[in-house]
């Protein structure tokens, strides 16, 4: 069910990019790749850490109670309100000047009804995954089709995030008035549950924020220092490797709440979880999530032209070296999730967003300073430096350390794996068909080989699977 639920959050919205990056010309989409960047260093204040803060609260009580979910709307509402204002007043400068201001505006609109991420942490909590599927795939679908009716009328960029908003819009009324008998909406004021979710959202806001710009900054520079066609380039290499954090925001859809209700605690400052179960939960959910992503991210680097070829059309084959190396990010994302949102559960999100915010600064500087000499592919270098520094960093301080090191521990056969498929498929020469088969054929045989799926585990899947079909 998660990874349907990611499916529809993840996948459509790709495919709407390719639809787009073929239906409408290079500047216009460098413009609208520009502004989804931007508007997600907004997004994580309303949903990234509101939301995350929210899953928490209520999956720590011993019933969810309606009380925090109608605190939450009405807190959300707030925080949506000001980061629509602070988005738009800010986009001349950071734009160059090349986004008009109504249109910030409608683009900024997404942000504002994006109210339903308040009734997916309640369902999360429950561990009800079909109604955060239910709420996942009618967005989508509204999405979908409106995009398509809007650009087949020639509407232009302002009708296309206005119908993102209303797909938000209607979907946040739909759920509303399915559960209005047990859940009524309401946008309520409450001292208390606004301080204990704003103390819990502030550290995620500044963590989310910094994750954003470590994954955006290159982006938003980009429209400024080079223009609307190299934004759009990188736009598109980034949404193919963002497209590989379906797997990790799946697992995590379950296994998050699960962490948080266990609420393990760090044992005499050793900063070791007091319990085997958060270790087996790291090691496995680690692995599986590399074991899943090795073979498509090794095609990526070894063939990134002929994939961005294939999605995107002939004119973007040309950014098939950016996603070769953004494809890099797809294995530092299904780590830095994990870790991530360990480290929220154990209440350690303090030093995860210091950390993350020094090195998405770095990433600011970095990008700047690549960006002058290689353009796009100098943002796509700097991303990559700045991520692998950041989980590096988390894997030395004290607090975060043992945690870290679960993961990164996990993910090193993989990884390993990986790298032998690349290697592989660079001697057979990059972008030929003949590199895409070696490379596969040698990441297969080095999963095999380094034992990255044992017969345990696959024996624990059998038994997982039959137990949610009997559930």
């Amino acid at each position: 069910m998660g990874l349907l639920v990611q499916a529809a959050d993840k996948i459509l919205p790709v495919v709407i990019v390719l639809y787009l990056a073929r239906a409408i010309d290079p500047e216009s989409f460098g413009v609208y790749s520009f502004l989804v960047a931007y508007l997600a260093l907004f997004q994580v204040a309303v949903e990234y850490s509101l939301d995350a803060v929210l899953v928490r609260v209520l999956s720590q009580q011993s019933e969810p109670s309606p009380a925090t979910l109608h605190a939450g709307l009405g807190l959300k509402l707030l925080m949506s309100l000001a980061a629509a204002a602070v988005a738009t007043l800010c986009v001349g400068p950071l734009s160059g000047g090349r986004v008009p201001l109504d249109l910030a505006a409608c683009a900024s609109l997404g942000l504002l009804t994006g109210l339903g991420g308040a009734y997916r942490s309640w369902f999360r909590s429950n561990l009800e995954i079909p109604p955060v599927l239910a709420l996942a795939s009618a967005r989508a679908l509204l999405l979908a089709v409106g995009v398509v009716v809007v650009v087949q009328a020639g509407a232009g960029l302002r009708a296309v995030f206005l119908v993102m908003a209303a797909a938000n819009l209607v979907v946040f009324a739909g759920v509303a008035l399915a559960v209005s008998r047990e859940l009524k909406p309401r946008f309520v004021f409450d001292r208390e549950q606004w301080s204990l979710l704003l103390r819990g959202a502030v550290p995620l806001f500044f963590n989310g924020f910094a994750i954003m710009l470590g994954l955006k900054a290159g982006q938003v520079l980009l429209l400024s220092m080079r223009g609307p066609v190299e934004t759009g380039l990188l736009g598109a290499a980034s949404r193919v490797a963002e497209a590989f954090s379906l797997l990790p925001e799946a697992l995590m859809i379950t296994v998050y709440p699960l962490m948080a209700s266990l609420h393990i605690k760090s044992d005499g400052g050793a900063g070791r979880p007091a319990d085997t179960r958060l270790e087996e939960t790291v090691e496995k959910s680690t692995r599986y999530l590399l074991l899943a992503i090795a073979v498509p991210v090794t095609v990526c680097m070894v063939a990134g032209d002929l994939v961005m070829g294939l999605l995107f059309g002939a004119g973007y084959a040309e950014a098939g070296p950016a996603l070769s190396l953004l494809a890099v990010m797809a294995l530092l994302s299904a780590t830095g999730t994990v870790v991530t949102y360990l480290l929220v559960s154990v209440h350690a999100e303090k030093t995860l967003y210091r950390n993350t915010m020094v090195f998405a600064l770095l990433n600011v500087v970095l990008s700047y300073f690549f960006i002058t000499r290689a353009g796009y592919m100098g943002a796509a270098v700097a991303m990559i430096a700045s991520s692998a520094l950041s989980q590096v960093s988390l894997a030395l301080l004290p607090p975060t350390r043992a945690y870290t090191r679960l993961c990164l521990a996990a993910a090193l056969r993989p990884a390993l794996a990986v790298a032998c498929g690349v290697a592989a498929g660079l001697l057979a020469g990059y972008g030929s068909l003949a590199a895409v088969a070696w490379s596969v054929g040698a990441c297969l045989l080095a999963l095999l080989v380094l034992r990255v799926l044992t017969a345990e585990d696959i024996a624990f899947i059998r038994s997982s699977l039959r137990w949610g079909q009997k559930s």
